[in-house]
């Protein structure tokens, strides 16, 4: 019920869908592979339980982390709405957990109310999608460290109305979607500390400096 591909969906139409839909569970361990980059993907999946990192693996061996997964959300249905099937990204397990399968043409072939419903939602999952792409390329874009910590801490504050919030990664996590290394993620978020813009307890935040950080994250 949180995933959005079943936004405003009633008991009784998921009860349908999935009594009719060939769908699939399927645990996995840590560190498994959910997916290869290149290969051929014909279902969407839907995180029950876990993380998962989705990485674009380059010809010299590095990874880009692409997104961070966790419970209720959506993968491989990007797909459904291009003309390639095979996968760009690999999908690596953070934590043990279970994924939902769901066959594409039991979303795109319904031809219901329910049908509309899933597609409404799918399109609205890939509007979400660009969007989340977008802020990505907006912290990269930064040529400093403390302009993408700045505009990542920003975000949060919009995402959760509060000056204090707890971050959504973990430091690990969040070192990989600013595509910076841990150990200097941890030395700049020190400096900050010390110079008064921000406090900080394990994974806990509050904004001390709001135009400090603006002025880092310009």
């Amino acid at each position: 019920m949180d995933c959005p591909l079943f936004k405003d969906c009633t008991p009784a139409e998921l009860e349908l869908f999935f009594r009719e839909a060939p769908c699939r569970r399927k645990s996995f361990e840590k560190g498994s592979l959910l997916l290869h980059q290149g290969e051929e993907v014909s279902w969407a999946g839907i995180l029950l339980s876990g993380r998962i990192k989705a990485c674009h693996l380059t010809e010299n061996g590095s990874q880009h982390v692409q997104a961070l997964l966790s419970p209720g959300d959506m993968f491989g249905y990007v797909l459904m709405s291009t003309e390639e099937s095979r996968s760009p990204v690999t999908l690596e397990a953070l934590s043990a957990g279970e994924a939902l399968y769901v066959p594409f043409a039991a979303i795109m072939g319904r031809r219901d109310v329910l049908g509309d419903k899933l597609r409404v939602n799918l399109l609205h999952a890939l509007s979400r999608r660009c969007w989340n792409l977008t802020r990505r390329v907006r912290y990269l874009s930064q040529r400093s460290l403390r302009g993408r910590i700045s505009l990542y801490l920003l975000d949060q504050r919009e995402r959760t109305g509060s000056l204090s919030f707890c971050l959504p990664l973990t430091r690990e996590e969040l070192a990989a979607l600013l595509a910076v290394n841990r150990s200097a993620l941890s030395r700049e978020l020190g400096r900050m500390e010390q110079e008064g813009l921000l406090a900080r307890y394990k994974n806990a935040f509050k904004l001390l400096d709001i135009p400090a950080l603006e002025r880092a994250a310009q």
